[in-house]
């Protein structure tokens, strides 16, 4: 018998990312069942955010609609914004650049983990099954496979 429901809120500007993740949340066989949701616009996300509570969000480093777009950086300045809000969820970040300064940084600003794409789906599982508050840490994947988009 499954849990409680977990509600994913998964922001990416790509539609192919945000398919990907919900089919992949989707297919987990947890204690519990995801409920998932997804956006792939700023304004989209911090709206959602101020009326619906998620136990965990996947955010991508780079969003159109915030911040300086050629740093690359605009998912650390949501992150600050969700966080002004109120919103105590975990937050994974997500990216394609292999940076270790903004992977750094994220786990500065609070993220709980920082996934690269492709993404490895047991890092993926392990991450949304164990959604911890901020600085609970996660375990290590034995075994990868990648999934591209």
């Amino acid at each position: 018998m499954k849990g409680a429901t977990k509600r994913v809120l998964v922001i990416d500007d790509q539609p192919r990312v945000l398919e990907v993740l919900r089919d992949v949340l989707a297919s987990f066989q947890h204690e519990h069942s995801y409920e998932i949701a997804t956006t792939g616009s700023v304004a989209d996300a911090l709206d959602l955010l101020q009326r619906e509570r998620f136990d965990l969000i996947l955010l991508d480093m780079v969003m159109p609609g915030i911040g300086d777009p050629l740093l690359r950086r605009q998912g650390l300045d949501l992150m600050k914004r969700i966080r002004d809000l109120g919103v105590t969820a975990p937050i994974l970040m997500m990216s394609g650049d292999y940076e270790s300064r903004t992977e750094a940084d994220a786990w500065i600003e609070g993220a709980i983990g920082f996934l690269h794409k492709p993404f490895n789906e047991p890092t993926i599982r392990e991450r949304a099954r164990q959604a911890r508050p901020p600085n609970s840490p996660w375990p290590a994947p034995r075994h990868a496979r990648r999934i591209f988009v």
